[in-house]
C-alpha cells in the first residue's frame, strides 16, 4: 500500500492551531510586527463559515460568513502568513511544543489555541451509522448537493434555525425537527417545523432514507434526501482536554495575559467562552496580539 513521504519538521517561534475569526486576526496583527510564526487549520471549520447570512454584526447587510471568512484568509495569505490547512492530530508539551500532523511535525516555542467551537453529535439511533452517508453536520458545506430534494435540519440552536432558512433557499422542502417547544418565525413556506420533538431515529441501509420521530406522544415516518445535524456549538478542547485547566463550560481557562495553565500556551476566542460574536473574537485578538508581541521582542 502507498504511503505518502513524510514532510520536513518546522521549526518556528509560534503556531496559531485555528483559523476562525480569532486565529486569522491573530495573524494579521503579528504579521506586522514581523514574528516568525505559522498558522494551522482550515476557515471552512469555523462557525462563522457555517453561519450562513451573518445577522447583528457591523458588516454589510447580506455578507455571507462563509465568503467573509474565506476574503479574511486570502488576505492574510497576500501579505505572506505562512499556513497550512493540516489537522494537528497531537500536540506534545515540554520546553518546546511538537505539533503532529498527517505527515509533518510543527515545532514551536509558544502555541495559540484559536480552536473554536464545533458542533455536538446529539446521539440519536442512527446518527453515527449515517453519517456522511446523506447525515451532515455543516449546511453551508454540502447544501450544493441536495438542490431541489428534501431534507432535514435537527437541533434547538439558533444555527439549527439558520440552516433550515439557508436550506430552503434551494431545497424542495426543508423539514425542522426542533427539541424546543417555542415557536420559530419563518417566512418560506418550504419549511415545516416538527415542534418539541422527544425522538429521532434516522434509518436507512447505504444512505438516509428518512426518519422516525415522537412528538408528544404521536410517531410520525418522513422520508429524507438528507440530514443537517446542527447542535449547540461546544468548545474545541481535543488537543488539551486532560492537559489544561478548564472552567465548569468545559472552555479553556485563561489569565489576564491570556496564557492557560501551561507556560508559553495561550488561547483565545470562543474556546475560551470569552467571545461569542465575531466582533468579541476580533477584539479578543487584538488585545492578544499586544501581549504576545510584548513577550517575544
Amino acid at each position: 500500500m502507498f504511503k505518502a513521504p513524510s514532510l520536513e519538521d518546522v521549526h518556528t517561534d509560534l503556531i496559531i492551531i485555528g483559523a476562525g475569526v480569532a486565529g486569522i486576526t491573530l495573524a494579521k496583527q503579528l504579521n506586522q510586527a514581523n514574528l516568525d510564526f505559522w498558522i494551522m487549520g482550515s476557515p471552512f471549520e469555523s462557525q462563522l463559515a457555517k453561519a450562513g447570512e451573518l445577522q447583528n454584526t457591523n458588516l454589510p447587510e447580506g455578507t455571507v460568513g462563509l465568503d467573509f471568512i474565506q476574503s479574511m484568509m486570502d488576505e492574510i495569505k497576500e501579505l505572506g502568513v505562512k499556513n497550512t490547512t493540516s489537522q494537528v492530530k497531537s500536540m506534545d508539551i515540554g520546553e518546546e511544543f511538537v505539533l503532529h500532523t498527517f505527515r509533518q511535525k510543527f515545532i514551536a516555542k509558544k502555541v495559540v489555541l484559536a480552536t473554536g467551537c464545533k458542533q455536538t453529535k446529539l446521539g440519536f439511533p442512527g446518527e453515527k451509522e449515517l453519517f456522511h452517508k446523506g447525515i451532515s453536520d455543516c449546511s453551508v458545506c454540502d447544501f450544493p448537493l441536495y438542490q431541489d430534494k428534501i431534507v432535514g435540519v435537527v437541533g434547538s440552536h439558533e444555527y439549527t434555525a439558520r440552516a433550515a432558512e439557508l436550506l430552503a433557499i434551494g431545497c424542495k422542502q426543508v423539514h425542522l425537527f426542533w427539541y424546543r417547544s417555542d415557536e420559530v418565525p419563518f417566512v418560506s413556506e418550504k419549511i415545516i417545523v416538527h415542534l418539541k420533538v422527544d425522538q429521532i431515529e434516522a434509518y436507512g441501509d447505504e444512505i438516509i432514507e428518512g426518519v422516525k420521530i415522537l412528538t408528544s406522544g404521536t410517531e410520525d415516518n418522513i422520508q429524507l434526501n438528507g440530514l443537517f445535524v446542527e447542535g449547540n456549538p461546544i468548545p474545541n478542547i481535543s488537543l488539551v482536554k486532560d492537559q489544561v485547566s478548564l472552567t465548569k463550560e468545559s472552555y479553556i481557562s485563561i489569565d489576564e495575559n491570556f496564557q492557560t495553565s501551561i507556560e508559553n500556551l495561550y488561547a483565545i476566542g470562543d474556546v475560551t467562552g470569552s467571545s461569542k460574536t465575531y466582533e468579541e473574537a476580533k477584539l479578543h485578538a487584538i488585545k492578544a496580539a499586544e501581549i504576545i508581541i510584548k513577550s517575544m521582542i
